[in-house]
């Protein structure tokens, strides 16, 4: 029986939740039929790899065999969503709901961080804003010139006191602007990149929340000056 690709498809089983967050890369490649020779070159792997990889993900039930073609094996994702129990992977666990997502996170700013600041031009300064009410901190301004790299790294972290209300519009707002990127879809031409949203109580660096009492923003960027064309400039 030849099988299709679901819609969704509902994880009971650890190992299968964990292979989802420690290969969510590499299944992305699988999202229509490719043989692991297609796939190979942009995951800088052997295709004999590639299809090793692929067999033992296709075992734990994340990839299936769409086909065989010519001697070559054509594997496609599953489903197109993949719904994990919360309490499959806790946070205590190593690849826990939330712990593996923010490592990863971390860790992948701090690699592009390294290649943008290795790339930044002489004179930069941070900036460290301080403000209260009647005087906000202001950001720190762009770089003058233009960037080094077509998707270079950007920091813009804001502390302030907010009512849960105030909080929860603000971060639906952000969130807003993420849905939209997302609608546009993939450009041709166009270069790998996160961009991320962190919201979460309490002061960076500091265990009370209770002791902060003005208002802090830091602006950490490598993005270059501002196009004219630029909706956001005028």
């Amino acid at each position: 029986m030849t099988r299709i690709q679901q819609e969704e498809v509902r994880v009971a089983d650890a190992a299968v939740a964990r292979a989802l967050r420690q290969d969510h890369g590499f299944l992305g490649h699988f999202l229509s039929p490719r043989s692991p020779s297609e796939v190979a070159p942009a995951l800088g792997m052997a295709p004999n790899l590639v299809h090793h990889h692929a067999r033992k993900l296709a075992d734990l039930g994340l990839l299936f065999e769409a086909r065989r073609e010519g001697g070559r094996v054509y594997y496609q994702l599953a489903a197109r969503e993949f719904r994990v129990p919360s309490d499959l992977l806790p946070p205590g666990d190593s690849e826990g709901n939330g712990t593996a997502d923010l490592r990863e996170l971390s860790q992948g700013f701090l690699r592009a961080y390294g290649r943008s600041w290795s790339r930044m031009h002489a004179g930069e300064e941070d900036i460290f804003g301080f403000g209260d009410a009647e005087r906000p901190a202001r950001p720190a301004p762009m770089p003058s010139g233009p960037p080094a790299e077509p998707c270079p790294t950007h920091l813009d972290a804001l502390t302030l006191r907010l009512s849960p209300e105030r909080y929860a519009r603000l971060v639906r707002a952000m969130t807003a602007l993420l849905d939209e990127a997302a609608a546009e879809g993939l450009r041709e031409g166009g270069s790998p990149c996160t961009v991320a949203l962190l919201a979460f109580q309490g002061v960076p660096g500091e265990g009370e929340a209770g002791v902060f009492q003005g208002l802090s923003r830091r602006t950490n960027s490598f993005l270059g000056a501002p196009e004219q064309s630029d909706p956001q400039v005028g």
